[in-house]
């Protein structure tokens, strides 16, 4: 480069820029028909790494060289190629922008503020798609310690899809309450049980008083029936707090720390994953998600930010909602959320998909159809609100994994097993 002028080097081929250390955030921008949406898409991408657009001191070509995006592509969706196409009302465009490396390193707060902190000044109004991360930072940036095979060694499951109680009702009851209806859940088989995302460090009931009393109800219910049941207890809090309860959590015996991501922050996340007093897998909730994930123009994609970004934040498992449930989720970006937390992703380990929401023997088996065995169903009030009781709800939920690993209908399965009778005569034995 000789030119200070970042216009002069904001555009770049594909083949240039993705040879560069960094990220290509995929995005999708809308225009007024007239507007000039190259010139837009480079003004978010000068604004997104050197931040000014006009010439100040100190602004030079080797400067440019070092940190300036480039727009590498933008498409538009449809393809038009004529005057005559062009529409009355906006027009769409998938805008690709490449963001060097050096610019953030393997901080998430830092990237995600490269990615969508979105100078007022670039006047381009985005949602972030997806990031394609080069693989020096996907090694820097390491993902989970334990993923997919780290919690099914815990629970030790090899062979089927992993059920997770969250204990219902979610709040209001001291820790001793709690552990009576955490051994209840143990008792119905159960592989995990937690906390729910809005109970954690409480007046009523502290993450620790609950640990230490989970582990005596696990150990109580694992002399009665040999079967042993996980406790996830929600250490979520500001920062600070949150990594001390979890390094306290670990200490007494918790087989797994739960954290609402979105609403601490990717970067607490970051920070617990790496975090060696946090010894044991690290479940990511998704509390707060809709407010980001909803919207046309703006903010973040589902799969992006529940399955790629909670994945390189270092979740071992992570919560998403499934598509059979009130919430309109669309089918298919449930499905992209758990691939992005299961594909080949370098050397990264697999995050362990956990859907939610909805989940009943009949949902939990269209979502085995859908996904596979390599998930964790979250349910709550399939098991505590089944008729016969919580360990009768969550054996009529191993009944139906088990029906729905080997192939067999729920219906005929229910003939000789009455727990999960009972749960698909009480629900049904569909997903629709």
């Amino acid at each position: 480069m000789t030119s200070a002028n970042p216009m002069d080097h904001v555009f770049a081929l594909p083949e240039e820029a993705f040879a560069r250390e960094g990220v290509v955030a995929t995005y999708y921008m809308e225009c007024p028909p007239d507007a000039d949406a190259w010139k837009r898409a480079a003004g978010l991408a000068i604004g997104q790494s050197i931040g000014t657009w006009t010439h100040v001191p100190g602004l030079d070509a080797s400067m440019l060289e070092r940190h300036l995006g480039q727009v590498v592509a933008l498409y538009e969706t449809p393809p038009r190629e004529l005057r005559s196409q062009v529409p009355q009302d906006d027009r769409g465009y998938v805008v690709q922008i490449a963001y060097p490396e050096v610019n953030f390193g393997p901080q998430l707060p830092l990237l995600m503020t490269v990615l969508l902190g979105n100078d007022v000044s670039t006047s381009a109004q985005v949602k972030l798609l997806d990031v394609t991360v080069s693989p020096e930072l996907a090694t820097a940036l390491a993902g989970p310690r334990y993923g997919i095979a780290g919690i099914r060694d815990r629970a030790g499951v090899q062979d089927r899809p992993l059920l997770l109680n969250v204990i219902k009702p979610n709040i209001g009851f001291d820790a001793e309450t709690g552990a009576g209806m955490f051994a209840e859940a143990a008792r119905g088989g159960c592989d995990i049980v937690k906390d729910d995302e809005l109970l954690g460090n409480t007046s009523f009931s502290s993450s620790i008083e609950r640990v230490s009393a989970y582990k005596r109800a696990a150990a109580e219910v694992y002399e009665e029936t040999g079967h042993t049941s996980l406790y996830c207890v929600n250490v979520t809090d500001r920062p600070d707090r949150m990594l001390k309860a979890a390094r306290r959590a670990v200490e007494l015996g918790a087989d797994m720390i739960m954290i609402n991501a979105v609403t601490s922050g990717l970067g607490a996340l970051q920070a617990a994953a790496a975090d060696p007093g946090v010894s044991v897998p690290i479940l990511a909730h998704y509390a707060g998600a809709s407010s980001t994930i909803e919207g046309l123009g703006a903010g973040i994609a589902s799969p992006l930010l529940l399955g790629k970004l909670m994945r390189l934040c270092g979740a071992d498992g992570a919560s998403f909602n499934s598509p059979y449930s009130v919430y309109p989720l669309l089918r298919e970006k449930y499905a992209e959320t758990a691939r992005n937390m299961t594909m080949k992703l370098g050397a990264m380990r697999p995050t362990l998909p956990v859907p939610g929401g909805g989940v009943h023997p009949a949902t939990a088996a269209r979502i085995v159809e859908d996904l596979g065995k390599d998930v964790m169903l979250s349910v709550g009030g399939a098991i505590q609100g089944h008729p016969g009781g919580a360990t009768a709800g969550g054996r009529a939920m191993r009944q139906a994994l088990d029906a729905a690993s080997a192939g067999i209908s729920l219906r005929e399965y229910s003939a000789t097993h009455s727990e999960l009778r009972t749960a698909i005569d009480r629900w049904g034995d569909t997903a629709d």
